[in-house]
């Protein structure tokens, strides 16, 4: 929240900064043409020497401008890019929740059945678990074929491990899609600790 904050503040100060130069250097070039013109042409204010006055300093202001332009871009470009990389990585983030191993490693006899099938990603499955009271809970995902490392859609894990009564693979011919900021990661893992789970 801070660094958003410093952030917004410094793009504020960048665009003042480029208002209050782009508006100095106009005054800037008036400055210098209108004594040139009025010590070597004669008053500003005669039809001639108002159109070279506007040419000079309307035409120095826009070379002053130049740089401007592109330094404002640059900055301007990096907001928008930083702002993205920001959305984004929001959009990354998973839950987390703090249990340990022992709370999450599944019996012997789950532990052998699970392994039983292919890995649904490297070191992991992909499974859904039938509880003893009858619940169905979708997407869990086990660690080494041992331990629940993450659960879907769930805002806590709302049973033990021993609670399970039978674990099958998800269907991965259709695979669901998934939200990463939808799951829990329960061993307290936050998204900037191991940002690729």
């Amino acid at each position: 929240m801070t660094q958003n904050r410093n952030s917004g503040q410094k793009s504020i100060f960048w665009w003042v900064l480029w208002i209050t130069t782009t508006i100095a250097s106009f005054f800037a070039a008036a400055a210098f043409w209108t004594p040139f013109i009025a010590s070597r042409f004669g008053s500003i204010r005669e039809t001639g020497n108002a159109v070279l006055w506007v040419t000079a300093v309307f035409g120095s202001w826009m070379i002053i401008l130049i740089p401007l332009i592109v330094v404002m871009y640059s900055k301007v470009d990096k907001a928008y890019e930083d702002a993205r990389i920001r959305r984004e990585e929001a959009a990354q983030r998973f839950q987390s929740q703090s249990l340990s191993r022992s709370e999450r490693l599944l019996s012997e006899a789950l532990i052998a059945k699970v392994r039983t099938f292919p890995e649904t990603i490297k070191g992991g499955h992909l499974m859904n678990a039938r509880l003893r009271d009858g619940r169905s809970i979708s997407n869990l995902f086990i660690s080494r074929g041992e331990e629940i490392l993450g659960i879907y859609d769930q805002p806590s894990l709302s049973f033990r491990p021993g609670d399970i009564l039978d674990l099958d693979p998800v269907d991965m011919s259709n695979p669901p899609f998934f939200l990463p900021s939808k799951w829990l990661r329960l061993d307290g893992a936050s998204y900037e600790a191991s940002p690729k789970v």
